[in-house]
């Protein structure tokens, strides 16, 4: 049995725990734990090119590809009987019933499934965590109105944690050599449409382009120092391992003490977590290296 296998068992041992009751403080070590999981959500594909592509990209590797931008995936959403609908979140797929219909199966952990039910325009409830057997419920508030300070804020975090993260693991090495400050200055524009005006203007995003190494390329860009808050990114270094054809995605983020500042990775599959505490400007680049090659 592996690491990761234990953990499920110990996460699914505790879900059934929680059906007698747990205290307050059991319930926070389940919800830490399952915070560590790759939950397994079935999907309905809209069977499009991006659909057809996608599987016969399946069909000739025979293993498991990585979502492009335009494939379209409605997650499978369960009722309970007082018709709240809730996002169906699975810790193995022995766990999905034969009856449950669906065409894909994603792997999703619990930040992302949290950020679907509070994006999504439906009346989703919440996330549903094994639903036929623990039936584990994380109800959600949707936050209806925000703050102009908080707009900026999310509007942040959504390029710098999601958007655009998202395309560099999924699209390919000439998006890659696409990005610049007026990529990001458009990426931004996307965010605020005409909710608020923009806070940024495109000479506020230094990009540079670097071929640090015959075998490694790194992108270095400096964020607006506009609007900057505990949690946002001064940089972000985004590389590219030409022996694997494979991407990296660090930033370093303001903490929330002041003059702290965090190393951050995300991972190709939306996973978030912080390294260490970041180095000295003039260490990034070389810390950074030195981490993808151990990687």
């Amino acid at each position: 049995m592996t690491d990761y296998e234990s953990l499920v068992q110990e996460a699914e041992m505790l879900l059934e725990r929680n059906k007698k009751g747990m205290t307050k403080e059991q319930t926070d070590e389940m919800l830490g734990m399952l915070h560590e999981l790759k939950f397994i959500v079935p999907v309905n594909f809209i069977k499009d090119e991006a659909f057809e592509k996608m599987q016969k990209e399946m069909k000739e590797s025979g293993k498991p590809v990585a979502l492009s931008r335009d494939t379209k995936t409605v997650p499978v959403l369960i009722q309970n009987p007082d018709k709240e609908q809730f996002l169906a979140a699975f810790t193995q797929q022995s766990q999905i019933p034969e009856h449950m219909s669906y065409n894909g199966l994603i792997e999703m952990n619990l930040d992302a499934c949290v950020k679907y039910v509070q994006a999504s325009n439906s009346a989703i409830h919440g996330v549903a965590v094994n639903p036929f057997s623990h039936n584990f419920l994380l109800k959600l508030r949707k936050q209806k109105q925000v703050t102009e300070e908080q707009f900026h804020m999310l509007a942040r975090k959504n390029v710098e944690f999601v958007l655009l993260p998202h395309d560099v693991y999924t699209r390919d090495k000439a998006f890659y050599d696409s990005i610049d400050a007026q990529l990001l200055y458009q990426m931004f524009r996307g965010q605020y449409q005409d909710k608020l005006p923009l806070a940024y203007e495109q000479d506020d995003f230094d990009v540079m382009q670097l071929g640090i190494r015959p075998d490694m390329d790194m992108i270095h860009i400096s964020m607006p120092t506009k609007k900057m808050v505990a949690g946002s990114c001064e940089r972000i270094y985004i590389t590219w391992d030409k022996n694997d054809n494979r991407p990296g995605y660090y930033m370093i983020v303001r903490g929330a003490e002041k003059g702290s500042r965090d190393l951050v990775y995300i991972a190709a599959n939306g996973e978030t977590k912080k390294l260490m505490d970041a180095p000295v400007e003039s260490m990034e680049m070389q810390l950074i290296l030195d981490l993808e090659d151990e990687r």
